[in-house]
């Protein structure tokens, strides 16, 4: 018992018994055998691949399928606007209701570019945004008209002339 109490290190690993010859790093014990690396061998593209063997999969008779509840869509509230103030644009708002209509489509078909998955509309946007943009373009040339007959660059038939 007292020999084990004086090298308490006897039975490590890390420390071979003091009779053991000690080799330097890297230089293997002569007493083991020597095997040669192991050869590498490069398949053949010509040669047929390895027979697979495939594990049948029992069928699961009472499986039920996951559902996917899909994400609620709503269509966007700026292409309703648009729409809306697009078409009020032609039905006396001449140039306002156009200019409205086009700003808020085209927030609108920003917001559902955005979020495609949870946002529709925007074929509404687009009808805001082409109904708004012929509405301001139309109340210009309208203007336009308005502006010349006044300024007298031309004029009508009947106004003018005395009998």
């Amino acid at each position: 018992m007292e020999e084990q109490n004086q090298n308490p290190n006897a039975n490590d690993a890390t420390n071979p018994p003091e009779n053991a010859p000690v080799q330097p790093s890297g230089v293997p014990d002569a007493g083991a055998a020597m095997t040669p690396p192991a050869p590498t061998v490069t398949p053949s593209p010509y040669a047929a691949p390895p027979a697979q063997s495939y594990a049948v999969q029992p069928a699961q008779p009472y499986a039920v399928p996951p559902v996917y509840a899909a994400p609620a869509t709503q269509t966007n509230a700026w292409a309703i606007v648009s729409l809306i103030s697009s078409i009020l644009g032609w039905l006396g708002l001449f140039g306002l209701g156009g200019i409205v209509g086009v700003v808020t489509g085209l927030i609108a078909r920003n917001q559902i570019k955005e979020n495609p998955a949870t946002q529709t509309g925007d074929g509404l946007a687009l009808s805001g945004i082409i109904l708004g943009a012929v509405n301001i373009i139309f109340s210009c040339v309208i203007a336009m008209c308005i502006f010349a007959v006044f300024a007298g660059v031309f004029s009508a038939p009947f106004w003018g002339r005395s009998r």
